[in-house]
């Protein structure tokens, strides 16, 4: 299931794109689970204040208020990962939109074909990285994660402690061999019983600890060193 979002001020827009969307031959209707909104503010409270992600967010640039390239920096601030289509009628806005990482441009005038393309794309991008994400639960959140964007996880007070790269750290009441194991992926290692890295963000290691990419450094049991240093040097061998 593709959850979309669609965000613009006039409603002729908003069900052109639902139209379009639903009229994808290459997708059965029950693919879809659409929302639209008709102002910023009540998208942004979706997916900032009650926390609910997007895989697509189709967000008209010229809005009343607060305006899409503002939108746009508050949701990707709560969902790094979701893919964000502009839609406008205002070419000029092109090279401003590229701050925000958008998936694709969609041209109002073109929105048939130009939508059509995009949200196929994104879709394909979606199913090669569904095996990439996590669902993790807080005591009062729940969120979809890429577990690319795991920096690594510890235990602290019996929580695992989850840090992402944009700096949250979601705390979850999961064991650590428990989260490891969901996550499987041959990138991550296990530094000891209380710790596992994502072997993209380590910049350095010595007999005794790993150094991550924010500078946090954390300790290696002896037990672990031996198939830490092996995993890194073949992750690095790898992309030299």
């Amino acid at each position: 299931m593709i959850k979309v979002y669609i965000c613009d001020d006039e409603q002729l827009w908003i069900d052109k794109a639902k139209e379009i969307i639903i009229g994808m031959k290459a997708y059965d209707n029950s693919n879809f689970e659409i929302h639209t909104y008709r102002d910023a503010k009540s998208l942004i409270d979706v997916m900032t204040v009650r926390k609910e992600y997007a895989d697509i967010v189709i967000l008209d640039i010229d809005m009343p208020g607060i305006n899409g390239f503002e939108t746009a920096a508050k949701i990707k601030g709560a969902c790094p990962d979701v893919l964000l289509l502009f839609y406008t009628v205002h070419e000029q806005y092109v090279f401003d939109s590229f701050q925000f990482q958008p998936f694709r441009y969609i041209r109002k005038e073109n929105a048939k074909r130009e939508l059509t393309l995009a949200v196929d794309a994104a879709i394909k991008l979606i199913d090669k990285q569904e095996i990439k994400t996590i669902v993790l639960k807080t005591n009062d959140d729940t969120y979809k994660i890429n577990i690319n964007s795991i920096m690594y996880f510890e235990l602290l007070n019996r929580k695992c402690n989850v840090y992402l790269s944009d700096s949250r750290v979601i705390i979850v009441r999961k064991s650590i061999k428990d989260l490891f194991n969901m996550i499987n992926d041959p990138n991550f290692i296990l530094l000891h019983n209380g710790a596992a890295v994502n072997l993209k963000y380590v910049k350095k290691y010595s007999s005794y600890d790993v150094t991550m990419n924010n500078d946090t450094h954390l300790i290696v049991s002896r037990s672990h060193i031996k198939n830490v240093r092996t995993a890194i040097m073949n992750y690095w061998g790898d992309r030299i």
